[in-house]
């Protein structure tokens, strides 16, 4: 089936991914968002455009492509871990500090984002160059608060060692900054650019 437009009556396209932070990781997200290139709007601290209204949800949106307004589609949000996550969260952090197997098994969980990141869960964001994912992955990697807190893949290129897809080029960000599941098990992110021009 060919290819059609996401801008076509009645599409159907990504309309947003829900992330949540620990309590105090606001800013530390935010600097992983802007360092993969996208455009942060934080309720709290920014200017509101007068195209959201008096009434915006106090999570930080998330533009994808900086240069689009709509703070409904191709975006995502994040906000703080709720209360009954954040409790589940330390509490299975605390039995990853006193049970040997768990933590192990936790352990060869957070390598296997590293030894086959294609294969593990994600999601991912479409580039239109293999330059701005490198510069991407560079402002990430030289951001110092993130230290410790990414792990950055190869740029996967077709022929290439790890390739996993003829018309793409990749790499992957995994981080516990930021999920749309369990902190303790990471973030897996995607950073994609088709090279068939479609």
């Amino acid at each position: 089936m060919a290819s059609r437009p996401l801008n076509r009556p009645g599409a159907r396209m990504l309309n947003h991914v829900e992330l949540v932070y620990a309590p105090g990781e606001r800013p530390l997200a935010r600097s992983l968002f802007e360092g993969l290139g996208f455009r942060v709007l934080d309720p709290q601290t920014d200017p509101i455009p007068e195209s959201l209204g008096p009434a915006v949800a106090p999570y930080l949106i998330v533009y994808l492509d900086s240069d689009d307004d709509d703070a409904f589609d191709n975006v995502l949000y994040a906000s703080e871990a709720s209360v009954d996550q954040w409790r589940f969260e330390c509490a299975l952090r605390e039995r990853l500090a006193d049970d040997r197997e768990l933590a192990a098994l936790h352990r060869n969980l957070r390598q296997a984002y590293a030894r086959a990141p294609q294969g593990m869960t994600h999601f991912g964001v479409a580039y239109p160059s293999v330059e701005e994912v490198e510069a991407a992955m560079a402002r990430v990697a030289n951001t110092p608060q993130l230290e410790g807190r990414v792990t950055l893949s190869d740029l996967y290129k077709p022929g290439g060692a790890g390739a996993a897809d003829a018309p793409v080029a990749q790499a992957f960000v995994h981080t516990d900054v930021l999920t749309a599941g369990l902190l303790c098990a990471g973030q897996q992110i995607e950073l994609q650019v088709r090279l068939d021009g479609v």
